[in-house]
């Protein structure tokens, strides 16, 4: 069957029109921040830990130390592209970054952050809690129950101690 020129320029237009769609989609997908899947309100509870050297020893029950509870806000920053911003009442707690996406959770880890907490200086670095593969991140979001867990230090006055602190969070 011999093609004419009218035939080869519809067909070409043709082959044109139903490739578009699946440079848009395969676009689309490249362009997926990971952060909307993180972003939103969440119940949390603050427990406190100290490590011992071999395991996380909890200590909220002990009297005159308590779990703090709240309401978060996770967001994605402005400032910087690949980074979320944990929120209470409208005051920055902590950053995460390095987001990933692993099987069952996206993991981020909790960059080394100073803040004042009135007249005295807080120093926020993240620790190793999450195993994935041959790897570990501060925090993760799980997919499943749609929570946040993370795990920190914070040293008060340049003070360390082995104190853990574990944020745990639900998605309202």
């Amino acid at each position: 069957m011999k093609t004419t020129r009218k035939q080869s320029g519809k067909l070409l237009l043709l082959l044109t029109i139903i490739s578009i769609p699946l440079l848009f989609s395969s676009c689309e997908e490249d362009s997926y921040d990971l952060r909307n899947e993180i972003i939103g309100s969440y119940d949390f509870e603050l427990k406190a830990y100290i490590d011992d050297g071999q395991e996380l020893v909890y200590i909220g029950d002990e009297e005159g130390l308590y779990d703090v509870t709240g309401t978060a806000q996770v967001r994605k920053s402005f400032e910087y592209g690949d980074m979320i911003e944990f929120y209470q009442d409208g005051d920055l707690l902590f950053q995460g970054e390095n987001i990933r996406e692993t099987d069952n959770s996206i993991v981020f880890d909790i960059p080394t952050q100073e803040f004042w907490l009135g007249a005295i200086p807080v120093t926020v670095r993240g620790i190793n809690y999450w195993d994935v593969g041959n790897s570990s991140y501060h925090g993760a979001y799980l997919y499943q129950d749609e929570s946040v867990e993370i795990a920190f230090a914070a040293e008060v006055m340049d003070v360390s101690s082995d104190l853990v602190l574990l944020f745990i969070a639900y998605k309202r």
